[in-house]
This record gives C-alpha cells, sequence and structure tokens, in this order.
C-alpha cells in the first residue's frame, strides 16, 4: 500500500545490514543530505525555461560541468553499481522488488543511484519492514532535518516528472 508522496523509479539499489552507530549515522545523514541537495539544486537549474540566448548559453555550461561532475564521480566511486530496478521512493520509506527481503526490524543500509547525471551513492540508515513475498520494504527512521527536507524535494519533483511523462 502506498501512503503519502512516492515516485516509482528506476535506479540501482543495494542494501546490506548494518547498526551504523550515532557518529556514523550522522555521517551518513549529512552525506546524503549534501548529495540530494546538489542532485536538487541541479534538476531544478534545468527546469529553468531557457528560450533566451542567455539562457541557451547557460545551458551549455551546464552541459560542460553536468559532464565533469559525471566523469569526476566515476573515478570516485568504487566499482560499478548494482543493475537498475524500480524503486517505490517516498520520504518515509523504500520498496523494491526483492527475492530474498531483510527481515522486518533488520538495520539496514540502503545503497541508491538516483541520478545518471551525478552517479554517486546515496547510502541511507533505515529499518527493514515485514513485506509481500517478493518485495522489500524499509523505514527511513530518525532522519535529520536537512536529509528529510532534500529527500522529500526530491521525491515531490520527481513526482511532478512522472505527472507531466502522463499528461
Amino acid at each position: 500500500m502506498i501512503e503519502g508522496l512516492s515516485c516509482t523509479c528506476a535506479m540501482p539499489l543495494a542494501w546490506h545490514p548494518a547498526q551504523p552507530d550515532t557518529s556514523e549515522r550522522q555521517r551518513l545523514m549529512r552525506e546524503a543530505a549534501l548529495l540530494l541537495g546538489a542532485l536538487n539544486q541541479m534538476e531544478s537549474a534545468h527546469d529553468l525555461e531557457s528560450g533566451t540566448t542567455e539562457g541557451r548559453r547557460l545551458e551549455r555550461i551546464e552541459a560542460k560541468l553536468d559532464l565533469a561532475l559525471n566523469l569526476l564521480a566515476r573515478t570516485l566511486e568504487p566499482g560499478s553499481p548494482p543493475p537498475p530496478r524500480e524503486v517505490l521512493l517516498s520520504p518515509e520509506f523504500v520498496e523494491w522488488e526483492e527475492a530474498r527481503a531483510p527481515s522486518g526490524g533488520t538495520s539496514l543500509i540502503l545503497e541508491l543511484r538516483p541520478s545518471e547525471a551525478l552517479p554517486l551513492t546515496l547510502r541511507l540508515p533505515a529499518v527493514a519492514s515485514d513485506s509481500p513475498p517478493g518485495r522489500a520494504r524499509a523505514h527511513l527512521e530518525s532522519l535529520s532535518e536537512a536529509l528529510d527536507e532534500a529527500l522529500y524535494q526530491f521525491v515531490f519533483r520527481r513526482h511532478r516528472q512522472a505527472i507531466r511523462a502522463r499528461v
């Protein structure tokens, strides 16, 4: 059952059981908020109208910067990401198809790559929930205010893009 704001995105996702201590959890949330904040900023800049000559010039500069960031991010991330899968993302939970889902109550670290433009891994602390066979669901609990806001903005933008694509 889907509650509240959510979006379905194709993205690489991996998970592993982990119980980060308080300082590790805070570090993960700071890094996640920074990454999502940057993605939100980059994607919202692309939403602006660019009918003017100056707008087209800025688009070319942004495209070059996006390419440079992409290449830099690839060198920073070791290995290749897992294959993309359909992920239901909400500010409160993440749900995906999984043959061997984690048991309810298991502390996890979710690893997602929410953008091809900036292929860095978003690591989120979560707790697995009981889910139907073939599905996995994890709740995002006790997120920092900055991460909660950045995640909400990200999900809202993706939700809005999906609605525009259907029209």
